[in-house]
């Protein structure tokens, strides 16, 4: 998949007003060596012009990871771990909505049940699902 493309799936999934804070952190210096994008280039541009301009700004690999860091920074942490997953595997990322002719997976690769339990006051960052979207899915939530 072309980066650029992957960006823009990326900020297509933000509503509005998130896209709006993505373009306020894009004039901020985010990481080491990648200069803030001047606000008068991101002020009226679409997510496909911000897209390009970080393309140009900043390269590809760098464009990846200043999206990721920002989407953390907004507390967008499934956003920013798929991001940096489908960039790594060089995959197309597959919305869940989708609906591809893939073989269901063998008995073998279903995993074991999962416990995850915190302290008081402590949060479960809920784990990604990679692999089929179908089926039935139990969650139970303990109190």
């Amino acid at each position: 998949m072309l980066v650029q493309q992957l960006l823009l799936e990326t900020l297509e999934e933000l509503r509005n007003d998130d896209f709006k804070m993505l373009k306020w952190y894009l004039s901020l210096k985010i990481l080491d060596g990648c200069k803030p994008i001047a606000k008068s280039r991101l002020e009226t541009a679409s997510r496909a012009e911000t897209v390009s301009r970080m393309s140009e700004s900043y390269g590809e690999e760098s464009a990846v990871s200043v999206t990721a860091a920002i989407l953390k920074k907004m507390n967008f942490n499934g956003a920013a771990v798929r991001l940096q997953n489908t960039y790594a595997e060089g995959q197309p990322a597959t919305p869940s909505t989708s609906s591809s002719a893939v073989a269901p997976p063998a008995a073998a690769e279903f995993a074991a049940p999962a416990k995850l339990s915190a302290q008081h006051g402590s949060v479960i960052i809920a784990p990604t699902v990679a692999g089929g979207t179908s089926g039935t899915w139990n969650i139970t939530i303990h109190k």
